[in-house]
């Protein structure tokens, strides 16, 4: 359906007559063949056997059911349409479709004022439609899209309630599935949740109640972030069908944020007929809480069933890199080289986790694979190999995300000015690829411990984007490594203007306030803020944790800080969690998590700093 805009159908001047009309278009020929109708009025009447020459004759003939005056109606219509005079066309049509209540004509009007752009003028004409022949299912379709198109929440629910109605039974499941996602452009969520709720109404109870509207309704509540609603939803829908896919995906949704959707998701996945798709969305989503052996397990039964799938291969190979199992993840990876390339390399939605999303986007997975191949070389100390497979994956030297990887390998064998050379010559191909370039040089120099050229490659970039929240964003980072925390928070704030709903500048300010030890209730209102913008949070929960340790409330800071840990067994969350245990006296117990973040990622900032202040050897 053409996109609505509010654009009136002014009138123009009636062609001339003296104009010569050019021949019928086919959308005319159409509505007229439909308008055929069954005998004539002398069929109707008894009569006389005719002769069979005759009888041969008078069978084949079937009148049409348009008159005069609407065939000439119809055919000035369209040469009004055809002459780009969509006013009076529209208005002729709906018109002759009020007089005849014929749906084709109704559709040709609606139609015509989409053509238009003019959505105001579609939507009238598709009430009068919906209200002429209740029981079109059309009607009710085309209501239903012009008012999503217009961002009409308030008068969709009927239409949409009528387009299940008149969908046959069989096919109503489907129909109701899809409306989440007919909605989900629409910009309030919750309105959007109780529209499908209205909608849906009848067939989320006796007699009609199917598991698909409860599916539905919990994937409108879910974009509303409204977990206890779409937790309801879900174990309601899968009691009524244990292998739903829909429901068990929306308990995958819930993991880390609604206590028993894990049990849901394995009850699902221990019935024989468990959805393929629902163990593969759980077996991710192990890996994004780095529950990488449990991940690992489930990827292996989804290939156990569907070997031919490169992306899932792809995801566990990522998988098996960070449980450091190089000599498995090879094998995972050689699966997807020997594959034949996609002819389009956007047909796979399932790019690896552990691939940047700088490096994944829009890559062929025989890219992705090159990509992770590079990673087992570094792990393996083999910087030239991990060269090499980059190299491969871009051979013409001009992907932004794998030049950054290269260039990152670069500073590490001690080619700095090199992987700065790398970045800096690199093709501009999208608005933002400029900006992207300074933040990746400044994050090489920020790891090579060249903090003041990192500053000055983020303050050039600031005075080329001054309106860039997030090369803002890094400069705040980097001057607070310098110590320059005035200019850190006269930046975070900048970028809390520029962006309000950017929850990782509330959270850096209100943690660095914390970490400091200074304004401590002002802090814990900009960590609240990022909570609001981003509940559940492991990063910002951990600020929280870290505020509460430097209040002195000890036992409420662990108990904060675990709980981010269960979500995301992060170094720097770790660290503070062993902190917490040690200022407490259980030192045996914060040194296994000190451990735990030194195996995980032994140079990390938080850590080293933490061990070195409180004197701890490891």
């Amino acid at each position: 359906m053409p996109s609505v805009i509010h654009r009136p159908l002014h009138p123009q001047p009636q062609p001339s007559t003296r104009r010569a009309a050019p021949a019928l278009t086919a959308m005319a020929l159409g509505i007229i063949g439909v308008l055929t109708a069954g005998p004539s009025r002398a069929q109707a009447a008894p009569a006389a056997a005719p002769a069979p020459a005759a009888a041969a004759s008078q069978a084949s003939v079937q009148n049409s059911g348009m008159d005069a005056a609407l065939f000439y109606q119809v055919l000035i219509a369209e040469l009004e349409a055809n002459g780009g005079n969509a006013g009076p066309a529209y208005q002729l049509y709906l018109e002759a479709a009020r007089r005849q209540q014929n749906s084709q004509l109704y559709q040709r009007a609606v139609d015509i004022a989409l053509g238009a752009r003019a959505g105001e003028q579609a939507l009238a004409a598709a009430k009068a439609w919906r209200q002429a022949l209740p029981q079109s299912r059309e009607a009710a379709d085309y209501t239903a899209q012009i008012l999503i198109a217009l961002g009409r929440t308030n008068e969709l629910a009927p239409p949409l309630r009528a387009l299940i109605q008149l969908t046959p039974a069989p096919q109503q499941p489907q129909v109701i599935a899809g409306i989440p996602r007919s909605l989900q452009r629409l910009p309030d969520k919750p309105a959007i949740a109780r529209v499908v709720d209205e909608a849906t109404q009848p067939w989320r109870q006796p007699p009609l109640e199917l598991a698909e509207a409860w599916a539905a309704s919990g994937e409108a509540w879910l974009g509303a972030r409204q977990p206890d609603k779409v937790m309801a939803a879900a174990q309601r829908a899968l009691t009524l069908k244990p292998a739903l896919p829909l429901a068990g995906l929306l308990a995958v949704d819930l993991m880390g944020a609604q206590a028993g959707a894990e049990e849901l998701i394995q009850a699902q996945l221990a019935q024989p007929d468990a959805p393929p798709i629902v163990r593969l969305a759980y077996g991710r989503k192990l890996a994004a809480l780095k529950r990488y052996e449990e991940a690992a397990a489930q990827l292996d039964a989804v290939l156990a069933t569907q070997p031919d799938q490169p992306g899932i291969w792809l995801t566990l190979a990522a998988v098996r890199i960070e449980l450091r199992q190089l000599d498995k993840a090879e094998v995972a990876l050689r699966q997807v080289l020997a594959t034949k390339p996609a002819e389009n390399p956007h047909r796979s939605g399932n790019l690896p986790l552990m691939v940047s999303d700088a490096a994944g986007s829009g890559l062929t997975e025989q890219q992705q694979a090159c990509i992770l191949m590079a990673q087992i070389a570094e792990q393996r100390k083999q910087p030239q190999a991990a060269l090499d497979w980059l190299g491969r994956a871009d051979p013409d030297n001009q992907v932004l995300g794998i030049q950054t990887h290269r260039a990152r390998i670069l500073m590490r064998m001690g080619r700095l000015q090199e992987a700065r050379s790398t970045l800096r010559k690199l093709p501009e191909t999208e608005p933002r690829d400029a900006a992207i370039k300074i933040q990746a040089e400044a994050q090489l120099l920020r790891e090579a411990r060249r903090l003041q050229e990192a500053h000055d490659v983020l303050a050039d970039g600031a005075r080329r984007f001054p309106e860039d929240g997030d090369i803002l964003y890094d400069q705040a980072m980097v001057a607070e490594r310098l110590g320059r925390h005035e200019q850190m928070e006269t930046l975070l704030r900048k970028v809390m203007t520029l962006s309000p709903d950017n929850a990782n500048a509330f959270n850096a300010l209100g943690y660095s306030l914390a970490d400091r030890g200074i304004r401590l209730d002002e802090a814990r209102q900009l960590i609240d803020r990022a909570l609001a913008l981003r509940p559940g949070d492991p990063f910002i929960t951990d600020s929280l944790g870290w505020l509460m340790f430097r209040s002195g409330q000890l036992e409420e800071a662990l108990r904060t800080l675990k709980e981010a840990y269960d979500k995301r067994p992060d170094p720097e969350i770790g660290a503070h969690i062993g902190e917490v245990l040690w200022q407490m006296g259980q030192r045996e117990e914060a040194l296994r998590y000190f451990r735990e973040s030194r195996q995980n990622e032994p140079e990390n900032d938080t850590l080293v700093e933490t061990l070195k202040r409180l004197k701890i050897k490891l």
